[in-house]
């Protein structure tokens, strides 16, 4: 499934999320100086541990301001402070809101990629969230015949040349998406799984294995945040509608 969107200024007011609704947020981690120590602000020990082990001081900065960035859009559905929000994680890393401080049953992830951060949140749907810089990759159809499935990897690579970046970075956050939102990282292989993906085709997860019946539980979207993007959505179950938000950061001019 896909869609046209349009990114709305998002109010400094709290956030209403109905069920059936999803809600998409973009973010630049590109932030200036005083947005920057005033999202660190709001990190919490660990947040700041996992900050320090990059090795890049852009990497540090850019971790910092998209986890800033998602206290604050949590804080709003929540009405709390962006630094009180609590978060715990499941077996393979995937965060979520911590039940015993926080029983409001929001479903959220992140993704960021470059200059560019998105959040999903939903409320008791598992999903999942991927954003991706589109660039030239040299070795695309020995990544697609290593990672995508059989089929995918012969529609990618009889695809003409012009047309396979795109169709690449379609097919990666398309199962990215599908991945975080079953919470097994990439310890689910890419291959056991099928979406859409060929240029001008809507999304959809075509086919799962060992269960064909799984791609039916699923509803796939896919987007483009910002010039030069690609982004994916997986949400589990049927008939959403999606609101798209662009965040100001309001509070912390």
């Amino acid at each position: 499934m896909s869609r046209h969107e349009h990114w709305q200024i998002a109010p400094a007011t709290p956030i209403t999320l109905h069920m059936h609704e999803v809600h998409v947020w973009r973010a630049s981690l590109e932030q200036p100086e005083a947005v920057f120590w005033k999202l660190q602000a709001t990190l919490s020990a660990d947040e700041f541990e996992r900050a320090s082990c990059f090795q890049f001081e852009q990497h540090r900065r850019r971790f910092v301001v998209a986890r800033g960035v998602l206290r604050d859009i949590l804080g709003r559905y929540l009405g709390v402070a962006a630094n009180v929000i609590t978060f715990e994680y499941e077996t393979h890393g995937k965060p979520k809101l911590a039940k015993a401080k926080h029983p409001e049953n929001f479903c959220f992830n992140l993704s960021h990629a470059k200059e560019l951060a998105l959040c999903a949140i939903t409320r008791g749907h598992a999903l999942g969230v991927d954003v991706e810089h589109i660039h030239p990759i040299s070795d695309a159809e020995q990544i697609a015949r290593r990672f995508f499935s059989e089929r995918e990897a012969g529609q990618f690579c009889a695809l003409p040349q012009e047309q396979k970046q795109i169709a690449f970075f379609n097919c990666w956050t398309r199962k990215e998406a599908f991945i975080k939102a079953l919470g097994e990282g990439l310890s689910h292989p890419l291959d056991r799984f099928e979406v859409a993906f060929l240029p001008g085709e809507l999304a959809a997860l075509l086919q799962t294995r060992p269960d064909p019946q799984e791609a039916e539980r699923w509803s796939m979207f896919a987007f483009e945040p910002a010039a030069d993007y690609a982004g994916a959505l997986v949400v589990a179950g049927k008939n959403f509608a999606l609101q798209y938000w662009q965040w100001q950061g309001y509070g912390f001019d």
